[in-house]
Order: structure tokens, then sequence, then C-alpha cells
């Protein structure tokens, strides 16, 4: 799994592949600090994320074909990393039926991509497609999901791409981004009808007279274990307990999130926001901190106030306060889906990408053949579709008159 690739004379850059049982102390310092220097934030790519999710949530298959590829900067004898991205090797999917790369994605990983230095961005993306092209290479794509697709990253690598000569095949969506500092009541006057605040109210009203009501958020070392407790314990309470979905369903993701979250506070890289009636939690939020923005990354309520939206009005307070609590973050990523109920409260959006990139001359042919017969089955759905409704409105008014 060893391999190097020198993009410019006299600037080498190599690329290194590991599998995870070698990832030692220096390499996993590099990686953090690389992190921050990221171009395009990404806090699923960040080792504290990254590690704990691969540790506790991967089959024994998945374990064996787990690769991480970071690329080096060789200057002057020192070695500095400067990309890093993890890869999962598939031999077949339904979307390419030939060994291609998957770029990984826990359970609870809502964005993928690449980390890239900002200050050695094209050479370094250069170097991964060099790498991902490679004439000698077994795998014939390289599959993204979820990648953003509205930034200078993505600008950069359709531009590599294409002198590589790699294809991208995919489709996108929209998701919910909230910039703190432009929160307040201003931001809700401008963005919320009058409807919905007439709604939250009320909702709000029905808790507090139940009793008192207070809104809390907890920073870094601020969010101890009984905070953890707390999430964990309400979380559970829901549908996603009764559905065994909860992360304490699951013992292995209970431990990932409780390593995961205790690397993010040690270094003040997460806040959680607390609802509360009467001193006990009734809501609760957990957002992580990457290279200068936020990641919303799980919410639990109280089901027995469900009727009330606990988990609405704990996102509503963090809305209204923002600016002063969190507002050096560039933004907040949702990791909701489309039509979330998110998006009637978080008014900007990003555009992700799913896809794939075709690397060899097999692959790429392969995915154009593969998406013309999506097409053709498109048109073919939709050709069909007018003939079945007629058919079945003939139906329906041949029982009313024939009764």
């Amino acid at each position: 799994m060893q391999g190097e690739v020198v993009t410019e004379p006299g600037r080498g850059f190599r690329v290194r592949c590991a599998r995870f049982a070698e990832l030692d102390a220096k390499t996993v310092a590099s990686w953090e600090s690389l992190e921050e220097r990221a171009m395009e934030c990404n806090a699923y790519l960040s080792p504290r994320f990254a590690i704990p999710a691969i540790r506790h949530l991967s089959s024994s298959r998945e374990l064996r074909e787990t690769m991480l590829v970071f690329v080096e900067k060789t200057d002057r004898g020192g070695v500095d990393l400067a990309g890093a991205g993890i890869f999962v090797r598939s031999m077949r999917t339904r979307r390419l039926p030939l060994p291609h790369l998957q770029a990984y994605r826990s359970p609870h990983s809502y964005i993928s991509g690449l980390l890239v230095d900002r200050h050695e961005a094209e050479e370094v993306v250069r170097a991964f497609f060099r790498f991902f092209c490679d004439r000698n290479t077994p795998w014939h794509g390289v599959e993204f999901t979820a990648r953003p697709s509205d930034g200078a990253q993505a600008e950069l690598m359709a531009a590599v791409a294409e002198e590589f000569g790699a294809t991208w095949h995919h489709r996108t969506n929209r998701r919910s981004v909230f910039s703190p500092s432009e929160g307040g009541e201003e931001y809700m006057l401008a963005h919320f009808t009058s409807h919905r605040f007439k709604r939250l109210r009320q909702m709000k009203g029905r808790l507090e007279q139940q009793g008192e009501l207070r809104w809390r958020a907890l920073f870094g070392a601020e969010v101890d274990a009984g905070s953890v407790e707390r999430f964990l314990a309400l979380e559970h309470m829901g549908w996603k307990g009764d559905e065994g979905t909860s992360l304490r369903s699951r013992p292995s993701h209970e431990s990932f999130f409780r390593e995961m979250i205790d690397g993010f506070r040690k270094d003040g890289r997460l806040f959680f926001t607390e609802l509360c009636l009467d001193g006990v939690v009734i809501a609760s939020a957990t957002n992580l901190i990457s290279c200068g923005a936020g990641f919303h990354f799980k919410v639990a309520m109280h089901p027995g106030y469900a009727k009330m939206s606990p988990g609405v009005l704990n996102e509503v307070e963090l809305i209204r306060h923002a600016p002063a609590l969190c507002g050096a973050l560039s933004y907040i990523d949702s990791g909701a889906e489309e039509g979330s109920y998110i998006d009637q409260l978080w008014a900007g959006r990003r555009i992700l990408a799913s896809g794939i990139y075709g690397t060899t001359r097999s692959g790429r042919w392969m995915l154009a053949g593969v998406e013309q017969l999506r097409t053709i089955k498109r048109w073919s759905r939709s050709f069909r579709g007018p003939r079945r409704r007629a058919s079945a409105s003939v139906g329906v008014r041949g029982d009313e008159t024939g009764g």
C-alpha cells in the first residue's frame, strides 16, 4: 500500500497510503495540524472524529479495506502533511460495477471529501488525482458522497480532474447552513413568518406554564460527563430508542460517541445547547468545531414534551444568541437532509454533490454506460406513466357508470 508521486520538479509531493493499524502519534498530530489549515472545513475528516469512527463502527471487512491516503510535501529533507483522505476499497457497486475507491463515511458522517492544505492546494489536489489516475492503478473510479460542490476546493478539483481526464458523474442536493454572526432577533424577523413566530410563542408559553424554562450553551470543558450522559439518555428515550437506532441502542456507537466527543472537548472544539424545564434537560444538541466552522451533529428531545417542540425551541435560542456565543464561526453546517425542519429555521444553503470520478478508460466507459441506462429507464417510466394513469381513470369512470 505504499506509493509516491512527484508532481513538480524541485517541489516534491508524494502520496503515502497506510492502513488504520499503521497510524502513529506523529501522523495523527500532523493530521490535526492539517485540519486547521484545510481549504475546506470538515469535522468528519478530523482525526478526532475519523479515528473513533473507524475503530468502533467498522466491520472487520471494512477495516481491512480502509485505506488512509496522505499527501506529503518533502522539502529540505523534511516531510509535512499537506493532504488527507480516507477511502474504502470496493470491488463493485450498482453505480460502478468495477473495482473503485469510496470516500469513507461512517453511519454518522454527513460530509465526505478531502482535507487539503490551503497554502499548497493546487499541488495537493494534483497529487491526489495523479494517484487516482495512475495508469497502474487497480481502481477505476473514486466515489464521494455528500461532498461540498459550491466552493473554491470544488472548483479546483473540477479543473484538475479535467486536466487528468477524470470524468465526474454526480447528482446534487441542498443543505441548510447558518452564519452565526448574522443571527439574533433581526435574523428571525427577516426569515420567520408571522405564523411561525406565533406558533413558537405558543409552544414556549405552554412550556413556561409547566415550570421555569431556561436555555444554555456549554463550550469545550463545560461539556462534562453529565452533559454527555444527559444527551445519550434523551436520544434513547425517543423514536430512535424504540427503533434501535439511538447511540445507546448499540454499544459500539455509544463508545464511538464518547471517544469522539472527548477528543473534540479536550481542544475546546465543541459545544452543546440545552433547553431545561425546572432544571431538567428536555432538549439537547451537539455541535462540533473544525477549522473555524461548526457542524450540527446530533439532536435529542424528551418525548413527553413533543407537542411543544422543545428541539425546535432549542434551535431558535441558538439563532437568537449566536452572534455573542459563536459569532466567530464562519458557518454552521446543519448535517440535515433536504426537507428537514431545520430548513424552515436556517435560511442559508450549500450545495453537496454525490458522485463518482471515472479515472480510467474502462471506468469512464462504464460510468457513461450506466448513466445512459438510467436515462433510458427514466424515459421509459415517464412514457409508461401517463398511459397507466389514463387506464386507471377509464377504470374509475367505468365503475361509476356501470354501477
